[in-house]
């Protein structure tokens, strides 16, 4: 379930309100089971039927946790501050086309390049670096990464209107929901309790990574032949490339060297919590998507939103056509069936009328506990 709050951003990154109030924030925890009030949140902070509120002045606003029902969160509703009001594109008039016209979302991941196959990669690599990827914690991710992964404009639009930057999260009537890094893990695999990534970590040794000017030639020049030994070099260029390319998908229509450190402490058993990088990225994403369109200006899209796709596909099944059990190579990668689910709007017949079927279900969205939308779709 999706930490909320409104002063503040996503609940993971463990950060104060984003507002400098009169006083300090009082926290205070509220038992879901008899609404009382815990005075020493430390000792109940990772109980599941819980909402941590917070205070700024005389408002009293609240994380949501995971909790056993939504039904549960609906009782708490005068907690969770409403659309109405909000600094949100809902507010003002902008052009969809943006998200009608596809050339803006060409930020897929790039899994075949020119004709060079990022699969036949992983398969050279996987018999002898499985183990490596398992103690990392990505192997999962790795396996789902090398399926083609796609975004769907208008339907990231739609719910683009609803984003709010201050407190990285979708405002809708009824309160905010948006991605956690509990999400995260459910669709991806990755831990959400690894040591974060810090400017600071350097790796212990130089490897020899071919850097070139395409995304092809990149592989061209640095993976090994067949019935060859994978060497430390390759490996670190696989893993740059899967980081750079795949899972973050840099808006650089090169190779990016931002994410080559990251690929080496990697390849030297660092692990680190890419959930939150990921997480932090599809935020950061989101915020200049408003900025963009609230400037009016050309939109150039990056960052991992196809982990945002997948998350949508689950929150909108209902309106998703599913494949049938067993009919996909990916189905024996935990929640990798999101990535088969494909829209299936009534009465719709192009993508601004998709546009608008997405956009009116979280417009009239009074109620957390929504026949349409799931908003807990991994609580089980």
């Amino acid at each position: 379930m999706a930490a909320s709050s409104s002063h503040a951003t996503a609940q993971d990154k463990g950060k104060s309100p984003a507002i400098a109030p009169p006083a300090p924030p009082v926290l205070r925890i509220l038992n879901q089971v008899n609404d009382e009030v815990i005075d020493d949140a430390r000792l109940q902070a990772n109980d599941t039927k819980i909402l941590i509120l917070f205070t700024i002045g005389t408002d009293t606003h609240c994380f949501l946790r995971p909790i056993e029902s939504l039904k549960r969160a609906n009782k708490k509703l005068s907690f969770f501050p409403s659309a109405e009001g909000e600094d949100l594109l809902i507010n003002q008039a902008f052009n969809i086309s943006h998200f009608i016209n596809k050339k803006p979302f060409r930020n897929n991941p790039k899994i075949n390049p020119r004709g060079y196959d990022f699969s036949a990669w992983y398969q050279r690599l996987e018999p002898t670096k499985s183990a490596d990827w398992g103690a990392l914690g990505i192997q999962e991710l790795l396996g789902l990464s090398h399926f083609t992964l796609t975004t769907i404009p208008w339907m990231i639009g739609a719910v683009t209107c609803f984003w709010n930057r201050m407190t990285n999260n979708f405002h809708l009537p009824c309160g905010m929901v948006g991605m956690s890094l509990l999400d995260v893990a459910a669709i991806t695999g990755l831990l959400i309790n690894s040591p974060d990534c810090t400017p600071n970590m350097q790796p212990e040794h130089q490897y020899t990574v071919v850097l070139t000017s395409s995304y092809s030639d990149f592989i061209a020049h640095n993976m090994g032949a067949e019935s060859t030994d994978v060497i430390d070099d390759e490996h670190v260029a696989f893993l740059f490339y899967w980081l750079n390319a795949i899972l973050f998908c840099s808006r650089s229509v090169q190779m990016s060297k931002l994410f080559l450190p990251l690929a080496a402490l990697l390849h030297e058993g660092k692990v680190l919590n890419l959930a939150k990088l990921l997480l932090g990225h599809i935020f950061k994403e989101l915020g200049q998507f408003v900025q963009c369109l609230r400037d009016n200006s050309i939109i150039s899209t990056c960052g991992p939103l196809w982990l945002l796709q997948l998350w949508l596909n689950a929150i909108f099944e209902k309106f998703m056509t599913k494949p049938r059990v067993g009919g996909t190579d990916k189905q024996h990668i935990k929640d990798f069936r999101l990535a088969d689910y494909k829209p299936n709007f009534s009465d719709t017949q192009t993508d601004e009328d998709r546009f608008w079927a997405v956009f009116s279900l979280f417009h009239s969205c009074k109620d957390f506990d929504n026949e349409d939308l799931d908003f807990a779709p991994f609580l089980r």
